[in-house]
């Protein structure tokens, strides 16, 4: 039980971070799901954390636990982003709409 709320809540961390950069980085908006789950699988490496090893069940390599939960929590993060979105938070929004883009101008 406790294994799920922390990737839950993981996954809710990587989404506010990936909004942060994408607010500070403004190019990074249109690499939206890349960067979540980039972030994601990043932390549950970070953080040494595999919901398999939580849940007493087995893989045949350990990075793969790594990873795969970095997977689960970046799909948690977009599960986040979705509930925001039906709630009526501007979260929801696509990162298009969230980080309007300057209009070019031919040089």
């Amino acid at each position: 039980m406790y294994t799920f709320a922390i990737v839950a809540l993981l996954g809710l961390a990587v989404l506010k971070v990936a909004d942060l950069l994408e607010d500070y980085v403004p190019v990074l908006a249109r690499f939206n799901a890349l960067l979540t789950y980039a972030l994601a699988i990043g932390a549950a490496i970070a953080l040494d954390f595999s919901m398999f090893k939580g849940w007493h069940m087995s893989v045949s390599d350990a990075w793969m636990g790594h990873w795969f939960t970095g997977f689960v929590v970046g799909s948690f993060a977009t599960v986040w982003r979705v509930a925001f979105g039906y709630l009526g938070s501007s979260e929801g929004k696509p990162a298009q709409e969230r980080h309007p883009q300057r209009p070019r101008v031919a040089a």
